[in-house]
């Protein structure tokens, strides 16, 4: 009798929806001084978790930036389109999170969190399209909205 029960268990511990994005060379995360090369959207079906991935991480810092609710990522998803048209400055504030999208010289700057703490991201403009649009996605991929 053979039983293997490791690979069921493995499954059920993955995101059920994942969403990889992209960047270009002149995305950075700070305060921990690190390159971004890619985002990595997942979510169980309930909250988007959004993390980081490093060309290097001696330091060993974590990759999760933010984990939203369904209701607080399509908030997020709109403000950072509309601050990507019209070129200004967004503030999506919820119960659940507090982001500041700032429209710098060179592309974008995002803070996460408190002003005293904030974990920021600078997005270059050559991947931004390609953030909203992840964003956009995996919201869509949780919860489509019925067209007319």
């Amino acid at each position: 009798m053979n039983i293997n029960p490791a690979p069921r268990i493995i499954a059920e511990l993955r995101p059920k929806y994942e969403i990889k994005i992209d960047l270009d060379e002149r995305c950075f995360l700070f305060p921990a001084g690190k390159s971004v090369s890619q985002l990595l959207l997942q979510s169980d079906g309930h909250t988007i978790l959004v993390d980081a991935v490093y060309p290097f991480n001696q330091t060993r810092t974590p990759p999760r930036l933010v984990a939203l609710d369904l209701d607080d990522a399509r908030e997020f998803g709109r403000r950072l389109v509309e601050a990507v048209h019209t070129a200004r400055t967004q503030l999506v504030g919820t119960n659940g999170i507090r982001i500041s999208i700032n429209v710098i010289a060179n592309g974008y700057h995002l803070q996460f969190g408190d002003m005293n703490a904030a974990t920021e991201l600078f997005l270059g403009t050559g991947c931004i399209w390609r953030v909203c649009q992840g964003l956009l996605r995996i919201v869509d991929l949780i919860a489509p909205i019925e067209s007319n």
